[in-house]
């Protein structure tokens, strides 16, 4: 990432961000909403920094879906400055879902939600499959002291 692409400063995305972080604390536990906050913190840092980087709760509490949908929205704002962004959850041939934010248009468009489907199920396979293509490298470039 180079500095144009970490997140602008005066476009009135961060007064956006501002007000979506209100209103999820006025609705929100308010641990949950501080571990939401501090990822959200951490992100912007990362970004800003045009760094990338693990997030990760400190005290244990683990995020909720609603937390993750959360968490995507305000970086989504950050990213693109929209705020119309819709949560499209989606399920994976393994049988676990996921949700992905799409724009409006898209979001209502069958055929597109499943072309992102189809996107993630592919780069999941491919992403898999080359997991343990490098584990077999791997252990066959450090055998175990038994062999």
């Amino acid at each position: 990432m180079s500095d144009e692409d970490a997140v602008p400063v005066g476009d009135g995305r961060a007064v956006k961000v501002a007000l979506y972080m209100e209103t999820l604390q006025a609705r929100m536990d308010p641990a949950q909403y501080e571990a939401l906050a501090q990822a959200v913190h951490e992100a912007f840092c990362l970004l800003a920094q045009g760094r990338e980087g693990i997030i990760s709760g400190e005290d244990g509490l683990s995020f909720t879906p609603e937390m993750h949908r959360e968490f995507a929205t305000v970086v989504t704002m950050m990213l693109t400055g929209k705020m119309d962004q819709q949560v499209v959850e989606l399920s994976g041939p393994d049988g676990h879902s996921g949700f992905v934010l799409m724009d409006p248009e898209k979001a209502n468009d069958p055929a597109k939600v499943q072309e992102v489907r189809d996107f993630i199920n592919r780069w999941t396979a491919e992403r898999e499959a080359m997991d343990i293509e490098l584990d077999g490298i791997a252990r066959a470039s450090n055998p175990s002291p038994d062999d």
